[in-house]
């Protein structure tokens, strides 16, 4: 592995822990593009917009994890796999400080932290979301929340991310949160396995089999070292084994009759 700086690190093998299709765009450079299988744009999962807030709350009884579905959700994913932010999202609400269990789980006396999710396409290699159109899908987000009851303080503390946040962090995805979509039959068969193309070279991480969230991506990696404990064993040279010599005696059974 030579880093950018010019420093080498001589390996027998290599775990790349980053979404395969940074390998495909070559930015572990040339040769090693050739390792995996390129996944188009066409072909990525969904990013999204996520708030990460600090805000009172009233009106509904939040658990831990909270969906509000849209009311068309058809449409949502026809305008998703049309390259555009939902105008009515379903959104996903991770209220922190809330228990699991809703018979347990009462609201904080203030604030709360709110980890607030709304669907969007994986473009942010492409568009790179100007302040107004991150306020408007803000305001979308709001309107689906007030629809079931859940208000939000009006300027609550928050920081939002991008599909063009993800893609500068998760290079050659375009902010695709999970690897390679996973709709149709044999979407199953294209992920990327932990073996690629170049021997002593493996894949591991979200965008890797069997997919995107922590266990998926923590079970990838058990997965890479299996792999790559079974090759190096599978490849091990045999030891030197000393053959005793001697000198050729004949069989006393048959024992020439002359």
């Amino acid at each position: 592995v030579t880093l950018a700086s010019g420093e080498r690190f001589d390996a027998d093998a290599v775990i790349v822990n980053a979404d395969p299709a940074a390998l495909a765009d070559g930015r572990f450079g040339p040769q090693a593009a050739r390792a995996v299988r390129r996944c188009p744009p066409q072909h990525r999962s969904l990013s999204a917009f996520t708030w990460l807030a600090h805000a009172r709350t009233q009106g509904f009884p939040l658990t831990r994890h909270n969906v509000f579905f849209s009311p068309d959700y058809a449409r949502e994913f026809d305008q998703l796999g049309a390259g555009r932010v939902p105008d009515d999202p379903t959104v996903y609400v991770c209220a922190q400080d809330r228990d699991a269990d809703l018979a347990l789980s009462a609201a904080p006396d203030g604030r709360e932290r709110l980890q607030i999710l709304v669907n969007a396409p994986a473009n942010g290699d492409t568009s790179s979301y100007t302040a107004e159109e991150i306020g408007q899908c803000q305001a979308a987000m709001r309107r689906s929340l007030q629809r079931a009851g859940l208000v939000l303080e009006e300027d609550f503390p928050h920081q939002v991310a991008s599909p063009a946040t993800f893609a500068q962090l998760f290079p050659s995805t375009g902010g695709a949160l999970y690897g390679r979509a996973s709709h149709g039959w044999a979407a199953s068969f294209l992920r990327q396995g932990a073996h690629t193309r170049i021997p002593g070279l493996y894949c591991a991480g979200g965008g890797t089999h069997p997919g995107a969230g922590v266990p998926m991506a923590a079970l990838s990696g058990t997965l890479a070292a299996q792999a790559l404990l079974r090759d190096r064993a599978s490849t091990a040279p045999f030891p030197p084994v000393a053959t005793a010599g001697g000198m050729s005696m004949r069989s006393a059974m048959t024992g020439g009759t002359g």
